[in-house]
């Protein structure tokens, strides 16, 4: 009874940090109800866009204002521009904030042959946003029908946006008139955009539009003269940032100064279609990383000087805070609510589940308490525990790169350590079996079973490792990064489960540790239940969130960490890399219960033995490139990004490891709990290629 009333209260007090959180996250979003946020989906000529449409008080039809239009990056959705958004539209300006083709709810219409897929999203999204913008009769247009539209992206988005740019003006030489009035784009520079047009025809559709840059110094991607994460200068170390800015040869540029530049004529079948013009360039240099662009006051500083120097002269009297000091930020009391939401989000589900497995057929997925696996009482027993629990925490770390970039020749090695492993476990499996008939203590038995499962298990291994040109992009597994880390899961899943076998077979059952305290062996029903349980807990937890996003148009996140909503596309992708999640927590599950049950910081242990060897490669990594200037893999830059959500999902994942063992004394429902959820919460928050052929 103690412990209901415990886990009653554990709930309610989750509940409660998810409403005050999204309640706070509300009030900054919407500027405590001066701003109305609606969101809203649009036909396009190429699909279906889904937005955030910031709607000031007093602007629309009869109170025309400029709009903004912001797209995020990359693999990202448009709740990454959300800094932006409550900054320019507290300040009176109309905000369109979208997610790009087959990013968040957004979807490419057509067919997508494999091997295009880049040519689809970043080139049209943000031209077809602005086209819808300039449609609708809230945006201001002056006389000649020209359109007051600002435009910003990050990443891909500001490629986009550089694009945009481009296709407007060549549009405008047939129509007459411009819809883009400004831009900035957010850590991008023209890399992929000569794809479409060279540089210097796009500097020329710049025209006399006011045009700014955003630069970081440690961009992982863009603004230096070679691939990688180093120390850039954009302004005076690389080709395309003088031509931005107009400089002469020799001449030194200033980050965050406006400079006169020479658009250069357009030219089209070698005919001047229009003469060169001037508008007013900028780059704002911040000493950042790529993805801390778009959560830095800096950044958003810089925007708000931006915007609001473009558009001065020409937001109507209404915008009576128009030119509000671009210091008065309060974007980050958002994140701070969308952050509270999101810790009230996982608080939710280990009460939950400990409350349902009382009732009914929730009940079968609690099994006995079983005694857990003793610690190692030698000194010699505890130096190998303690050796295996940091080769443990290292080798994620070690096949970070290898596995999710699938490196050939780094999966060439890993087969042949497989290879010979499985020889060796073989001839081990037969020696033993040979000597079981005579050994009446079942020792031999158990390392003959031991040694024939793993090699059954590395066999495995070894398909999976050949096999490897499966798990790359396909209309199957049609989503780039979570192909990294599924394949990464399962590679990490089987060895996990190879010693997990062996610690078992080899050592604690021949000490007479039952296969019970490993939580594994129970009925059919049994496991049944458990599914069902870690299902509703799923379901009801992501009802809550499509509840909180229906009220109040926010949703769970900090930073890149995000729970989102989903369409059916993307429930279906997730039970697609569902197996191979689940292999690695159901491993993962197994291997912490048994490792830590005995342990006096079990939970300690668990994160620690999980996550230590991911956290030093990234201290590792960005340490590098800021003492140094140079990123210890330099080439790695999108991994790394990866790795700011990975890293705490692990961590939430390995509490709740730990958490439902506690309730149900089985590894099953904390193994499809954790992989259901945490499968869906990348498979949501990325790049969907659904219709990938």
């Amino acid at each position: 009874m103690e412990k209901t009333r415990k886990d009653k209260k554990w709930l309610a007090l989750a509940i409660v940090l998810i409403l005050l959180g999204s309640i706070l996250a509300y009030g900054i979003n919407t500027s405590l109800g001066n701003v109305n946020v609606s969101q809203i989906e649009f036909k396009t000529e190429r699909g279906t866009m889904a937005a955030y449409l910031y709607m000031p008080e007093g602007a629309g039809e009869n109170d025309p204002r400029p709009v903004i239009v912001l797209t995020h990056g990359y693999l990202n959705s448009k709740e990454m521009q959300d800094a932006a958004a409550v900054e320019m539209s507290r300040r009176g300006y109309i905000v369109l904030c979208v997610d790009q083709y087959d990013h968040g709810l957004s979807r490419w219409e057509a067919d997508i042959p494999l091997g295009t897929e880049m040519g689809t999203f970043f080139i049209w999204s943000m031209f077809d946003a602005v086209t819808y913008a300039y449609n609708q009769p809230y945006t201001l247009k002056d006389e000649n029908g020209n359109g007051y539209i600002g435009c910003s992206g990050h990443s891909m988005g500001g490629l986009s946006t550089v694009l945009a740019i481009y296709f407007d003006e060549m549009q405008s030489l047939q129509t007459g008139y411009r819809m883009i009035y400004a831009a900035i784009p957010q850590s991008a520079d023209f890399s992929f955009t000569d794809n479409v047009a060279p540089t210097e025809a796009i500097l020329a559709a710049y025209g006399n539009r006011t045009i700014g840059v955003i630069s970081g110094h440690y961009d992982e991607f863009f603004f230096g003269t070679r691939e990688g994460m180093y120390y850039k200068d954009w302004i005076n170390e690389s080709i395309t940032g003088p031509m931005f800015l107009g400089l002469k040869d020799g001449e030194v540029g200033k980050s965050g100064q406006f400079y006169d530049v020479e658009s250069g004529p357009i030219i089209m079948d070698g005919n001047v279609v229009r003469e060169s013009q001037t508008g007013k360039h900028i780059v704002y240099l911040v000493d950042e990383t790529h993805a801390k662009n778009h959560f830095s006051v800096k950044v958003q500083k810089h925007i708000i000087d931006f915007f609001q120097t473009a558009f001065r002269g020409v937001t109507p009297k209404t915008m009576t805070l128009a030119n509000m000091t671009s210091s008065n930020q309060v974007w980050w009391l958002k994140e701070a609510g969308n952050f509270i939401a999101l810790i009230g989000f996982f608080m939710f589900f280990v009460p939950f589940i400990s409350l349902i497995t009382k009732f009914g057929f929730f009940k079968k997925a609690v099994t006995e308490e079983t005694a857990p696996v003793p610690a190692p009482a030698t000194r010699a027993g505890r130096i190998v525990f303690w050796v295996a629990t940091i080769i443990f925490a290292v080798l994620p770390a070690i096949l970070y790169i290898p596995v999710t970039m699938k490196i050939p020749t780094s999966l060439r090695i890993i087969e042949i350590v497989a290879i010979i492993f499985a020889a060796v476990m073989l001839v081990i499996g037969i020696l033993a079996r040979a000597k079981a008939s005579k050994d009446t203590s079942g020792k031999y038995s158990s390392y003959a079973r031991g040694a024939f499962i793993s090699t059954v298990i590395s066999v495995i291994l070894v398909v999976v490792l050949i096999a490897y040109k499966l798990f790359d992009l396909n209309p199957w597994f049609n989503q780039t990064t979570t192909n990294w880390t599924a394949y990464w899961a399962l590679i990490l899943g089987l060895i996990f489960a190879v010693v997990a076998v062996i610690t078992y077979y080899f050592a604690n059952k021949p000490n007479g540790v039952s296969i019970d305290a490993y939580g594994i062996r129970i009925k059919l029903s049994h496991v049944i239940s458990a599914f069902v349980t870690a299902f509703v807990a799923f379901a009801v937890g992501y009802l809550l969130l499509f509840i909180i996003q229906g009220i109040f148009n926010v949703d769970f996140r900090i930073w890149t960490w995000a729970v989102k909503v989903f369409k059916v596309e993307h429930f279906l992708t997730m039970l697609k890399y569902l197996p191979l999640y689940f292999i690695f927590y159901l491993s993962l599950t197994v291997l912490l219960n048994v490792n830590s049950r005995a342990l006096k910081h079990g939970y300690l242990y668990s994160i620690i033995s999980t996550c230590a060897g991911l956290v030093l490669w990234m201290a590792i990594q960005y340490g590098a490139l800021y003492v140094r200037g140079l990123a210890a893999w330099p080439t790695q830059g999108m991994i790394s990004i990866g790795l700011l959500a990975t890293i705490p999902n692990l961590i939430v994942a390995t509490i709740f490891t730990k958490k439902i063992y506690d309730i149900t004394n089985n590894v099953w429902t904390a193994s499809f709990f954790n992989a259901l959820l945490f499968t869906m919460i990348p498979v949501a928050n990325t790049l969907l290629y659904w219709n990938l052929v």
